[in-house]
């Protein structure tokens, strides 16, 4: 457990610990220092414990005046991050390589005077919204370890969830950045493309690809949205656009504004869960939409048919071909199960295999390449023409022209983060299949993956809590497999999980009286085993 001198690690109780001599920034890595050595599957790579205390203490030696905004705070960084003396190894230990130096957005960081204590879990090469598609073990759900804590960032919102950082970063594409976040009870910030740099991100889609920080609060994650977006590469930020507006955050909501949530057809409950659970999931989001009138919104009916078409085209279209691109100089290496080196082999008659047919053939050989996951692999090596490609882009942008019509009408969305808590059973029983599947990790991007197409800003922020008693019968008759797998962990019957929403975040956080993870929502996390 946290000692007496460690602070609510918030950005304000930190500065407050630190001015008042209740810690300094020594004290706190040594007391934070053996429960994250002892989180089981949240990092890749945890610094070393002398590493920490040296950078704690020439922090110490700073003169107060020059001392960042972020003196002494201590946070993590997703493993698809660069940071200059630690592997990034995305998840996949054949990729690792150790950067010269770190990404743009992690120096500002750490020029601000953060403590990066490592490099976080993660799916593999952020393929999947679920948590689990990782060779290093599961970061636990920091409400109840039989539940997955959401993907791809998986490590870094769970830290943050569990009370063990006062920051993590993140990367969103799909949902990567706000999935988590929902799932471990925390803030997860996504800004629009290219207001974060992205040098030094292991792309997923590198035209999609966003900088993201997993916070306590919405103000301690504007703040730290704002050091990061200091972070510039100058000429190599190719992906880097500058707003043209220029917005100074303040928290609450503007005094009457427009909010559009999706229709009924779109809200779709079911799923393993049961009856129990997607009557509570609908009673809370019900909540949530009147907690949001009373902040001033007002309902206004949208047609949510053009941001869920968008969405469906990230996983089911050609746009899935640009994570191969992003990844084809590690692909394409001959440890590829020695299918590239026949692909490249002169033809009959020593004339050269045409370049296109074989970059074809060695993305085919992807299916048995044993560096990847098998869920990874099965994403990767689907096939596109280019005509296929141009195709969905005039597709994306018809369906754009649709959804900045229905935002002509109000000023944002309000939409659950996802639809379901799904254990880490559930999610094995499909995604370890031969040929994979993955349709529950697909139900969660519902309401992510039109984000980033639809080049839009996304928060999470904690709005409610789901109690489903699994011991009751009309409970456990419509999810009668998920009740007898929760009896068989030896845990409790009754699961208490948080309920996800992104909208006017500040003005939802402070009606919704809610705080970071289990604690801040007043319930204990469940343990159960070793994960």
């Amino acid at each position: 457990m946290m000692t007496a001198t460690v602070p609510a690690l918030d950005l304000k109780s930190i500065a407050a610990a630190y001015a008042s001599g209740a810690t300094s920034p020594t004290q706190l890595v040594q007391a934070l220092y053996p429960q994250l050595a002892a989180a089981k599957g949240m990092f890749i790579h945890l610094a070393p414990l002398q590493q920490l205390l040296q950078r704690a203490g020439a922090l110490e030696a700073q003169p107060e005046g020059s001392r960042g905004v972020l003196w002494g705070v201590p946070f993590a960084t997703k493993d698809n991050v660069d940071v200059a003396g630690m592997p990034t190894t995305a998840a996949c230990p054949s990729f690792s390589y150790e950067p010269q130096r770190s990404a743009p957005a992690v120096q500002a960081l750490e020029d601000a005077g953060g403590i990066n204590f490592g490099k976080t879990n993660m799916d593999q090469f952020a393929s999947g919204l679920v948590g689990t598609r990782t060779p290093y073990g599961t970061a636990a759900n920091a409400f109840d370890n039989r539940f997955i804590p959401g993907g791809s960032s998986s490590g870094s919102a769970a830290a943050v969830g569990a009370g063990l950082l006062c920051f993590a970063l993140g990367t969103d594409t799909a949902g990567s950045g706000r999935v988590p976040a929902g799932y471990n009870g925390c803030v997860g910030l996504k800004g629009t493309l290219g207001k974060i740099s992205t040098v030094g991100l292991v792309p997923a889609c590198a035209s999609l690809d966003c900088l993201t920080v997993f916070s306590r609060s919405v103000d301690d994650g504007a703040a730290i949205m704002a050091v990061m977006e200091r972070g510039d590469a100058g000429p190599a930020d190719v992906w880097r656009r500058s707003s043209p507006l220029r917005h100074t955050y303040s928290p609450g909501a503007p005094l009457q504004f427009k909010f559009g949530v999706p229709g009924p057809d779109f809200l779709d409950w079911a799923g393993p869960g049961g009856h129990a659970m997607a009557a509570a999931s609908a009673t809370a989001f019900a909540a949530a939409v009147a907690r949001l009138q009373g902040c001033g919104g007002s309902l206004v009916p949208i047609d949510f048919s053009p941001f869920a078409q968008a969405a469906a085209l990230l996983y089911q279209s050609s746009f899935v071909a640009e994570r191969y691109s992003g990844l084809r100089s590690f692909l394409d290496q001959p440890s590829a199960g020695g299918a590239e080196e026949g692909a490249q082999a002169p033809a009959d008659g020593g004339v050269p295999v045409d370049p296109v047919a074989a970059a074809l053939l060695q993305q085919r050989s992807l299916v048995t390449d044993a560096r990847l996951l098998p869920v990874t692999r099965a994403i990767i090596s689907e096939q596109f023409t280019a005509t296929d490609a141009f195709d969905d882009k005039a597709r994306l942008a018809v369906l754009a022209a649709a959804a900045r019509a229905q935002l002509c009408v109000v000023d944002c969305l309000l939409v659950p983060t996802v639809l379901e808590h799904y254990l880490l059973q559930e999610v094995a029983d499909t995604e370890a299949q031969e040929p994979p599947s993955w349709p529950l990790n697909a139900k969660n991007g519902r309401f992510t993956n039109f984000v980033n197409l639809l080049d839009m800003c996304g928060i999470a922020v904690p709005a409610g809590l789901l109690t489903v008693d699994y011991a009751k019968p009309e409970a456990a008759s419509s999810a009668q497999q998920r009740a007898e797998r929760l009896a068989a962990s030896g845990g409790p019957l009754r699961v208490v999980l948080p309920l996800w929403l992104w909208g006017v975040a500040a003005a939802m956080e402070q009606a919704a009286g809610l705080g970071c993870g289990p604690r801040g929502h007043g319930v204990a996390p469940v343990a159960v085993g070793q994960q």
